[in-house]
């Protein structure tokens, strides 16, 4: 595998915990529709919220995904399949043990060493269609080791918030701060081979863990060893997060307004 060639990372093994009891992996809920051609005729279908975040990264070019699944998650594997009916590749990776996300993404550094990674969470929808190639983009003109897509928020105790200077270097993160003056939070990243490299040495020197690590945890760490950090708003877009029920009501009653609504960019 050589360095330009990208690869995809959705991790779906957690539990939805926060949405219990749910009938499936919350990855296949059911958000907006797309077209379907059933006997020659095109109709709307419902349209699963993970599938957002896989056309997104289609879309920019990456044609090998790897979702990680865990323990409940076959359901997972038989919707996407080999992954030929959404136009790439895609494998599957078993998370045992749920330690944090970037114990999740460290199983896959076998298959991304040498890779530029592309990754996105599959309870997310993110605005516009095209936010990840733009981000790819950006991240390569920069030749920068760690990019994040960034998005408005007015809920910062609820993501992972990011302070950038007018150049977009990152500053600092802080992950749900109750309070803050920050305006963006990270929604999407990709990185270079070094900083998958940063995340493996990284676990390893957590001999005690005291909390669950998050990614920016490995995010400071990056920052704190002068990697080449870059931040990228997309003040037009917009990160729609299913976590909660409140979250999910706020999207079923958006992209069901209009069975065309779940389409548009």
């Amino acid at each position: 595998m050589t360095e330009n060639q990208l690869v995809g990372i959705v991790p779906a093994a957690g539990k939805g915990t926060r949405l219990a009891p749910f009938p499936c992996a919350k990855e296949l809920f059911p958000i907006g529709f797309q077209p379907h051609t059933v006997r020659g005729i095109i109709e709307q279908r419902p349209k699963v919220v993970s599938q957002y975040i896989i056309e997104n990264m289609v879309e920019a070019g990456v044609n090998r995904i790897l979702i990680i699944v865990g323990e409940g998650k076959q359901d997972v594997v038989e919707y996407y399949g080999d992954g030929s009916r959404f136009g790439c590749q895609i494998g599957y990776l078993f998370q045992e043990r749920l330690d944090g996300m970037p114990s999740a993404i460290n199983l896959a550094k076998p298959w991304i060493d040498d890779a530029t990674v592309v990754f996105g969470m599959p309870d997310t929808i993110i605005r516009p269609t095209n936010a990840i190639k733009q981000l790819l983009e950006q991240h390569r003109d920069a030749e920068a080791d760690l990019s994040l897509g960034l998005f408005p928020t007015d809920r910062p105790h609820k993501f992972g918030m990011v302070e950038i200077d007018n150049h977009c270097n990152v500053l600092s993160t802080i992950d749900k701060p109750q309070d803050s003056d920050l305006t963006h939070m990270w929604g999407t990243c990709c990185w270079s081979p070094a900083f998958t490299q940063l995340i493996d040495a990284f676990l390893r020197s957590q001999n005690v863990v005291q909390k669950e690590t998050v990614l920016g945890d490995v995010f400071d760490e990056a920052l704190k060893r002068k990697m080449r950090v870059k931040g990228y708003p997309c003040n037009t877009g917009r990160y729609i997060d299913i976590g909660t029920s409140d979250e999910l009501n706020a999207a079923l009653l958006e992209f069901h307004r209009d069975n065309t609504v779940g389409n548009a960019a």
